[in-house]
């Protein structure tokens, strides 16, 4: 009985001790797996983790290589930026500041300007540039502007600002201008550089400068105001003969206005046919009868009446006009040369050609269509050109004069003997009359030294069978000492002064016209 009893508390302990074991192992193996479940939750994460950590390390180097592919666009940007300003702000031909530039530095200088600082502007122009371009081209051009600008910074201080601002248009801008003797000095200096010749084409070619000056505060007060001001000046300077320099002027605004206004008036004179020709007659000297005429321009303006060329045709010059109007003064001469020619044969016709019309390309042909269209003898017409003109380019004076003198057309050399009257160029020229300038007629009875030089003129063209006119000759005594000289024909107010053709036709019915080919000298 008792055996049974510590057998029996025996058997309850193993239960009970195999149930603990086992709700141990139960509870080992619940553990174990939460604790497998865990390692494997915790390797899915670092699996995970490490896939975003992948992700965001490829972001990372996206990132950053589009951010050296932005920082690279924008220094490559920084640098198209810069070379579009320098394009903007840069004459592309001299590398000198250009008119953008140029504006914005003077708004800053105007703009900080003290009361008591007076700062210059210089606007320096080359004289004749266009002649360059056409005679020699563009190329030849661009190296004058070149060279231009080499001269001009080797005369100029270091606190000179220099921009080109137009196409043969440079500018200077001085600050702290404290003596005008000082800046007199500069322009001298500037006028200096331009009295040696430049080589273009393997010739030397002398250049001049037109400089406008003006000063601010006095003369402007704003940078628009200034340059419009300057530019002005510049303009008085050409008007004053070129090759000078004039300080601004506030009249000068209104002869610029008033020199638009004509230009203008011009344009619509040409339309309205409101351009006349007067004739003056050419006398031969030893029979005194009329044998030509030179067609002189007149403007009868609706307001002003007649206008005199002196006051219109540089204008005309200017702006080109005077291609048109030489055309139709060439065909209105010869219109009525035609009809003075049916009555009395033998009559020329004097035409007078600027330096624009000669040299125009088109210029040979439209003598031909004139002469074809007004039916016209060739022989009868004369075309004239000053010494200036013809030796601008002697090559293509000679070449056009034979290309016309083909056909008959004569040439005269005028107001011979105020140029080079060289012989080195005249024996070349083939014109057929030298006419004397009027300037030796008003002093020939006084000086003797100008009877010698028309002596002189008059024998020289007779050594090269050349006719001479004498121009300006207005008393009996002076054309006593011409038929003495043996000049061959004379013009001037002592015969008539120019006229309408209605007026000049009166003296043609006078005269026994006689061919001007039997007054040629022996």
């Amino acid at each position: 009985m008792g055996y049974f009893v510590i057998d029996r508390s025996i058997g309850i302990a193993m239960i009970a001790a195999l149930v603990i074991v086992t709700m141990l192992f139960i509870l080992y193996t619940i553990r174990l797996n939460k604790a497998k479940n865990l390692q494997k939750k915790t390797v899915q994460d670092n699996e995970q983790w490490k896939e975003k950590f992948k992700t965001l390390e490829e972001s990372y180097h996206s990132s950053l290589s589009s951010l050296n592919d932005l920082t690279g666009k924008y220094e490559e940007l920084n640098k198209n930026k810069e070379s579009m300003k320098k394009l903007a702000y840069t004459d592309y031909l001299t590398e000198l500041p250009n008119r953008t530039a140029f504006t914005e530095m003077l708004d800053n200088v105007m703009l900080t300007l003290r009361s008591e600082e007076t700062i210059a502007l210089m606007d320096i122009d080359i004289d004749n540039f266009k002649n360059i371009n056409d005679s020699l081209g563009h190329s030849y051009g661009d190296e004058l502007l070149i060279d231009v600008t080499y001269r001009l910074k080797q005369v100029l201080d270091e606190n000179d600002y220099l921009a080109r601002i137009g196409g043969d248009e440079f500018i200077v801008l001085t600050q702290n201008l404290q003596d005008t003797l000082v800046f007199e000095d500069k322009i001298k200096k500037i006028k200096n550089v331009f009295s040696y010749p430049f080589i273009l084409s393997t010739k030397e070619y002398f250049v001049t400068v037109s400089i406008g000056v003006a000063l601010a505060p006095k003369d402007g007060k704003t940078s628009q105001t200034l340059i419009k001001n300057v530019d002005s000046a510049m303009y008085m300077a050409k008007e004053n003969g070129k090759n000078t320099h004039a300080y601004f002027d506030y009249s000068f605004n209104q002869k610029l206005t008033e020199k638009i206004e004509i230009q203008s008036q011009l344009r619509k004179a040409l339309e309205r046919n409101e351009f006349v020709l007067y004739y003056q007659a050419q006398m031969n000297l030893e029979t005194k009868k009329a044998v030509g005429y030179e067609a002189l321009i007149r403007w009868n303006h609706p307001i002003r009446g007649i206008v005199y060329p002196d006051e219109f045709i540089y204008l005309a010059e200017e702006t080109g006009l005077i291609v048109p109007i030489g055309i139709w003064v060439l065909r209105t001469a010869c219109q009525q040369l035609k009809k003075w020619s049916e009555e009395y044969p033998g009559i020329t016709m004097a035409v007078n050609l600027s330096a624009r019309q000669f040299k125009d390309r088109d210029f040979v042909k439209q003598v031909y269509d004139v002469i074809e269209e007004t039916g016209i003898d060739p022989k009868n017409l004369e075309l004239e050109i000053t010494e200036t003109i013809a030796l601008d380019d002697i090559d293509y004076t000679i070449s056009t004069i034979q290309e016309l003198r083909k056909i008959g057309v004569n040439f005269s050399l005028d107001d011979f003997g105020t140029g080079y009257s060289s012989m080195n160029y005249l024996k070349r020229l083939p014109v057929s009359n030298l006419k004397i300038d009027k300037s030796f007629l008003n002093t020939v009875m006084e000086d003797k030294s100008d009877q010698k030089i028309i002596q002189t003129i008059i024998t020289l063209a007779r050594n090269l069978d050349l006719f001479v006119i004498a121009e300006g000759v207005e008393n009996f005594d002076q054309e006593l000492f011409l038929m003495e000289s043996n000049c061959d024909k004379a013009q001037g107010f002592l015969y008539s002064k120019p006229v309408p053709q209605e007026l000049a036709v009166e003296l043609l019915k006078s005269s026994d016209i006689r061919p001007a080919e039997i007054f040629r000298p022996e």
